[in-house]
């Protein structure tokens, strides 16, 4: 290689290093936020829990319940982005094992598991829904961690479904990230059992609308908080990702600084040997 080519080749070393600082500086900043909002979520699903223990019991005294036609549908959160290591690709893996043992219809949450399944389904006859047991739906947010309005679509769409099975992928340390399944209504039921104290109340509206109310309420709760903890595990993977990247070009650029050196050697050897062979041929 030329001194010119070296030289391009550490440009694009370090522009690729600074790119994997500044990445790893908005994860860390940013793991640190969502860590707050999931505590903040967690108070809060205490708090209403309470309550919705106290109403669940109340309907079950009363023989109310909610009506759900609908046996099981299992959701997989992945990620619109780039840069988040093989977090994606354990994540599916594990879904695919899992639901392959279900009877369950399926929703596809994010263009992670949706590109995914659609490259399978070409190698299937059938398409796509050939390829998965039950109905399938797909959901493409703007961005990784769903809006309000967004999040209510997708509690619309499982609120119908007496088991909701949530896949996503969990921080258990900044270096350790697990694929999880999370039963939604083994949740709720959670949630019932938070309390079981004898209170009297008059209801306005009627109980089956508190009830349904509430019970919208807690699917809201946890299924962003299954949001907040995907996001938050997907962004440990992108700091451990640009922190890797960070040292792959460290090494890129101590490599190629010694080539350039070591070419710069030979360069001034070949000036100094052509300057000795002129000297001879002038003698």
């Amino acid at each position: 290689m030329t001194i010119k080519e070296i030289d391009e080749a550490l440009e694009e070393g370090n522009s690729l290093k600074s790119i994997a600082q500044a990445y790893s500086e908005i994860a860390n900043i940013k793991i640190k936020k969502i860590r707050g909002e999931v505590v903040r979520n967690r108070q809060f699903f205490e708090e209403i829990s309470f309550v919705y223990g106290l109403i669940k019991v109340l309907a079950d005294k009363k023989k109310i319940s909610a009506q759900k036609n609908k046996k099981t549908i299992s959701l997989i959160l992945t990620s619109n982005f780039r840069f988040y290591g093989n977090i994606n690709a354990d994540l599916i893996d594990f879904f695919i094992a899992t639901i392959s043992k279900l009877d369950t219809d399926i929703l596809l949450v994010n263009k992670a598991a949706i590109d995914y399944f659609k490259a399978q389904a070409s190698l299937h006859l059938g398409g796509i829904k050939a390829y998965l047991p039950g109905e399938l739906n797909t959901v493409m947010l703007k961005s990784d961690m769903p809006n309000p309005l967004e999040l209510q679509n997708l509690v619309n769409i499982v609120k119908d479904y007496n088991q909701v099975l949530i896949f996503y992928s969990k921080l258990k340390s900044l270096l350790i990230q697990t694929p999880q399944v999370l039963d939604l209504s083994s949740a709720q039921t959670q949630a019932q059992k938070s309390n079981q104290m004898d209170f009297k109340f008059i209801f306005e509206p009627e109980l089956p609308k508190i009830l349904a109310f509430f019970d919208n309420q807690i699917i809201t709760l946890i299924l962003e908080e299954a949001f907040l903890e995907s996001e938050a595990s997907r962004t440990a993977s992108r700091f451990i990702s640009m922190d890797q990247a960070e040292t792959d070009a460290n090494k890129f650029i101590k490599e190629y600084t010694i080539l350039r050196a070591n070419a710069k050697k030979i360069m001034d050897n070949n000036k100094i040997l052509e300057n000795y062979a002129t000297m001879i041929a002038v003698k």
